[in-house]
């Protein structure tokens, strides 16, 4: 980590330096002066418009009920030769308004024109695009406005939610969110991570530079135009403190995104990212960073010639997908790109670069049969290559283990954890593998021998099962204790963070080891396995009113028995009192399983008129049910 962190500084230090421009310190006003005809505003909110009708008058409303004040923005919709009302509903909309402008284009078949149609008539000092059925939060302008004005940041970034019935056609950005942060480097922050257009622009970076947003396919056309603006911004800013732009789910299908395109729009796609970044770079680290997600990322070489490319173009079309990629990619090609690659998108671009059309085509097959591609282990290299039918094999490969975590449960102070392990392709079990549990803060290390000689073959190669019996007394230090697995085939030595994979029937919510308890087996954030020691931390959900309820009601001798549904697995104690008093009486907990529990109290109490259950979970959360509906 501390590499690689220098690596970054390194980096940033450089581009600093030979790339970018000094940070603006005021307002950059130098491309939209504004003349008697184009008063001059703050921020241009760009909609793009396509067949959301139904949608607009939400999306608009929410501009308009910006907290940024009256005059400071305006709003231009472009409208991309719609087949339903929407051109009509945007006039209404702007009909006896000052701060909505329509625009019409004969359709294009993606948002690139329209956007860039808005730049063009765009009179403010900042650009924010809109997608037509998403809304913004009322504070999102200012907020983002003000964060630029005070930074001299090129790019606004803003926290995104998502809202609606529907699925989204992408995910979401997440990886940048982490926390807020001023006037910081697009690479070091992370914001590389989301090339997306629903950002605040700086309108002269946009104008100067020229920058605009491609034509010609449909996903992704927004990548180089914000990767070009990154790269002329002095630095971007982050708000991540709550959710400030809300996109929406549809159900429906009809958004352009969700259609999706074919392999050769791919090819575009990535092509233009690529020579957007070698025009706006020095060669270098900086470059070679940024060209890893267009090149080998998952949205990159396999994009192109992978599952798709066979159904979809023909032998002609493929000769030249492979010229097109070939030509450009072979100069850049290099360790620094490659090695960040998982396999696939190795061998592939290892392929292209030796014109073996053949060859990626049998790659391709493979992958739409879902079916990994097979590895051997060269003894001569000490290493699993990939062979093809003509030419060397293809080694330095980045491989992964696949551990998946199928049960774990609780025994005594103990955890039963069981799984499997394997690489895919590979018709080899390990030799040897450990559970590793990792101190977070300390680095020191509780190891656990996995007995790995039951072995089963599948279409994605060997896989060993295991089990193991985590003794939670030799954790010596309390906090958190993260799992890795770590296996050996020959002489190669593989590690993995644990937990990711894992069965679909797994309960994931935290398990309590213990009674009081001393420990917590949860899934951390990256979504791996973890046991906190002590505990150190709070890990359970606290459990509201509305989730857990009481059902039933009804009496033994003198006592009254209050039968609850909802999730009852962490509860540790009960009370209850009448709304007279402010005295409370213990009840008894009986716990009959994670959706099922029983009050026993006493019945005196249950008659009144009034009275109030108060459940306290492991970790000390509470929550009060009210008698109110109860049946008595």
């Amino acid at each position: 980590m501390a590499e690689a962190t220098s690596d970054v500084a390194c980096l940033v230090s450089k581009r600093t330096s030979e790339i970018r421009p000094e940070p603006h310190l005021i307002p950059d006003t130098s491309s939209t002066t504004s003349t008697d005809d184009e008063p001059q505003v703050d921020v241009s909110v760009v909609i793009p418009v396509f067949n959301c009708e139904r949608y607009l008058e939400e999306t608009v409303g929410s501009v308009r009920a910006q907290d940024i004040g009256e005059g400071r923005y305006e709003i231009i919709a472009v409208d991309d030769g719609s087949t339903d009302g929407s051109l009509e509903t945007l006039h209404r909309l702007a009909n006896g308004e000052s701060d909505l402008r329509v625009f019409s284009i004969p359709n294009s078949g993606s948002a690139a024109a329209p956007r860039n149609q808005g730049v063009d008539k765009a009179h403010g000092r900042y650009i924010f695009f809109l997608d037509a059925d998403d809304k913004l939060a009322p504070d999102t302008l200012r907020k983002t406005v003000t964060t630029a004005d005070e930074t001299g940041s090129g790019v606004v970034l803003c926290k995104m939610g998502e809202f609606g019935a529907g699925k989204r056609a992408g995910n979401v950005p997440s990886a940048a969110f982490g926390a807020t942060k001023f006037a910081v480097d697009f690479v070091e922050s992370r914001a590389s991570s989301t090339l997306g257009a629903l950002k605040l622009f700086r309108s002269s970076i946009i104008k100067e530079h020229n920058v605009r947003f491609p034509l010609g396919f449909v996903v992704g056309e927004d990548q180089a135009f914000t990767m070009q603006a990154y790269l002329h911004s002095p630095h971007v800013s982050i708000l991540a403190d709550k959710v400030y732009y809300w996109a929406r789910g549809r159900g429906d299908g009809t958004n352009v995104t969700s259609t999706g395109q074919p392999p050769r729009k791919h090819l575009k796609r990535i092509l233009t990212l690529i020579r957007t970044i070698v025009d706006n770079t020095e060669p270098g680290e900086l470059r070679d960073r940024l060209l890893r997600r267009p090149i080998i990322g998952s949205s990159g070489v396999t994009s192109v010639f992978g599952k798709k490319m066979l159904p979809a173009h023909d032998r002609l079309e493929r000769e030249a997908m492979l010229k097109e990629f070939r030509d450009l990619v072979t100069p850049l090609w290099n360790p620094p790109i490659r090695d960040h690659g998982l396999p696939v998108s190795q061998i592939l671009v290892d392929l292209a670069i030796r014109n073996d059309l053949d060859e990626i085509e049998a790659v391709s097959q493979l992958l739409l049969e879902k079916k990994p591609l097979p590895l051997t282990f060269d003894s001569d290299r000490n290493q699993f290559v990939y062979v093809p039918d003509n030419g060397d094999s293809i080694g330095d490969l980045r491989i992964k283990p696949e551990a998946t975590l199928e049960t774990i449960s609780s025994v005594g102070r103990s955890l039963k954890i069981r799984g499997e392990i394997g690489i895919p392709g590979v018709e080899v079990a390990s030799d040897s593998a450990q559970l590793i549990f990792r101190h977070r803060k300390l680095g020191t290390k509780v190891v656990f021998k996995l007995d790995v000689s039951r072995t089963y073959s599948r279409s994605f190669g060997v896989r060993a099962r295991f089990t193991s019996i985590v003794d939670l007394s030799k954790f010596n230090d309390s906090g958190v204790w993260e799992a890795i697995i770590k296996a050996s085939w020959s002489s190669v030595v593989l590690r993995q963070p644990f937990g990711e994979l894992r069965s679909n029937a797994l309960e994931t919510s935290p398990m309590l080891v213990g009674d009081p308890t001393e420990a917590i087996a949860f899934f951390t954030r990256n979504e791996t396995l973890a046991v906190d020691i002590g505990p150190t931390e709070k890990h359970l959900d606290p459990v509201t009113s509305s989730e857990i309820q009481i059902i039933d009601n009804f009496q033994v001798g003198r006592s009254a028995v209050l039968v609850l549904n909802g999730p009852c697995q962490h509860l540790d104690s009960a009370s209850i009192r009448a709304n007279s008093t402010a005295k409370e009486k213990p009840a008894k907990l009986f716990i009959h399983s994670t959706t099922h529990a029983s009050i026993v109290a006493s019945r005196s109490l249950t008659k009144r008129q009034g009275w109030a259950l108060r459940l306290t979970d492991k970790e000390g959360n509470v929550v009060t049910l009210p008698s109110i509906g109860v049946s008595r």
